[in-house]
Parts: C-alpha cells; structure tokens; sequence
C-alpha cells in the first residue's frame, strides 16, 4: 500500500512513470525512487527552479533541510539529497496517516 502512494505521489508532482521492473527490496526501491526522483529534480533546476520551490513548500519539506541541500554547490549532490528529503517527508506523512486513521 505505501509503494502505491509513493508512486501517486511521485506521478502527480513529478510526472514520472517508470515504475515497472522495481526491485522487491524495499531499501532498494526507495534507492530506485530516489534516483528517478533526483533526475526529474535536477531538471527542475535546470528548467522550472520555481516550480520546484512550490514543490516543496506544498509537501512540507522543512526549509532548513531544503536550504541544507541547496548549500552542497554540486546539482548531482543537490538533487539527490532533496529527493531524500521528499520521499522521507511522504515516508512520514503515511505513516502519520496510518496511525490517525488506525485509531
């Protein structure tokens, strides 16, 4: 059930797709996320800083840790460190729902 949020998620903010042939380890389908979701944000960078920026305010990805990213210099370096950053955030958002909803 979380893969399949990420996944909405994932595909609504970010337009992204390929999600067929996911390794069945969790760790290393969030790796795999993670280096989809760095490609698609380094993009950004490049292209739509902006709408990046809106991104992450709208899911919550706190500022410091957003600003701790941007402070690496190095867009590789950047891209993937927000990408962790995103899916931890979702990560926590889930599983925040799941206990309300449990209760």
């Amino acid at each position: 059930m979380q893969d399949e949020e990420i996944k909405h998620f994932l595909t609504q903010n970010f337009g992204l797709t390929e999600f067929q042939g996911l390794p069945d380890a969790e760790s290393e389908y969030l790796k795999h996320i993670q280096l989809l979701l760095s490609k698609k944000i380094e993009f950004m960078i490049n292209t739509d800083i902006e709408k990046l920026l809106q991104i992450l305010y709208r899911i919550d990805v706190p500022q410091g840790e957003s600003d701790a990213a941007f402070d690496l210099g190095e867009i590789k370096k950047i891209s993937f460190k927000l990408a962790e950053r995103i899916i931890a955030r979702q990560l926590q958002k889930i599983d925040y729902a799941r206990k309300f909803y449990n209760k």
